[in-house]
């Protein structure tokens, strides 16, 4: 894209990166499957070890108000917020958060049972640590799609405008290691930690000061003072249907 921002570039280069790994998991599931198996007795490091250390440092990256992350992330924080000059009414503001939250339901909702397959799977034998691992980072391309490409749950469920207004940005983080909640392991559950550590924050932000999280009150999150562009493929679809 000639005219692709900064930003955008950087997250296209983060795309292929986890493009990539998921490749190389998949690969790996192929040929040698007992390599992704955290549980395994294999000395330390593993290659399995490898991808622990990505998706920390993937999961750390939303804890920083200077991360070079979207500003659909940043918007949780103080300094990432500009109030607009225009009062909003209480009352329709509060409507908006219902509408917001409602949608956010939805997802979880979604999200829970849609994953539930896997845990029954895997408590029958059926499926492996490999598999969910592989699933993992099967989740962890997925979440870039959502913000690049095209987002079901923000087209399907929340009917957000884009990636900057979105209620559950943060929620990535969860989402990618829910495979992992399903296995007692201290690799699985230590990255389920910090995910969940970025998701409650997220959560308490909104709840202390959900002004940040809305354009009407936030110009920081309007069309005018974006420069992110993130949306620029989402749009382009969009219009070429």
């Amino acid at each position: 894209m000639r005219h692709a921002t900064k930003l955008m570039r950087a997250y296209l280069t983060r795309f292929i990166f986890r493009a990539l790994v998921l490749l190389y998991a998949a690969a790996m599931f192929i040929a040698r499957r007992e390599a992704l198996d955290f549980t395994g007795s294999a000395p330390f490091p593993r290659p399995v070890d490898v991808l622990w250390l990505i998706l920390a440092i993937s999961f750390a990256r939303q804890l920083s108000p200077h991360s070079r992350v979207s500003r659909g992330c940043l918007k949780q924080f103080p300094v990432h917020f500009e109030p607009t000059a225009a009062p909003v009414d209480p009352q329709l503001f509060r409507a908006h958060l219902r509408r917001l939250d409602r949608g956010a339901a939805g997802v979880a909702l979604v999200w829970i049972a849609f994953n539930l397959v896997f845990f029954a799977l895997y408590l029958l034998g059926i499926l492996g640590v490999p598999f969910l691992v592989l699933l993992t980072a099967f989740y962890y391309v997925c979440d870039l799609i959502c913000v690049l490409f095209y987002c079901p749950f923000q087209s399907l469920l929340m009917k957000n405008k884009c990636c900057a207004t979105c209620r559950i940005f943060a929620w990535g983080t969860i989402m990618i290691a829910t495979p992992l909640i399903f296995v007692p392991h201290l690799w699985s559950w230590s990255l389920a930690a910090l995910a969940l550590v970025c998701t409650v924050l997220w959560e308490a932000a909104y709840r202390r000061h959900p002004e940040r999280f809305a354009e009407e009150t936030n110009v920081y999150l309007t069309c005018e003072h974006c420069t992110d562009k993130l949306c620029a493929i989402k749009r382009r679809g969009a219009s070429h249907p």
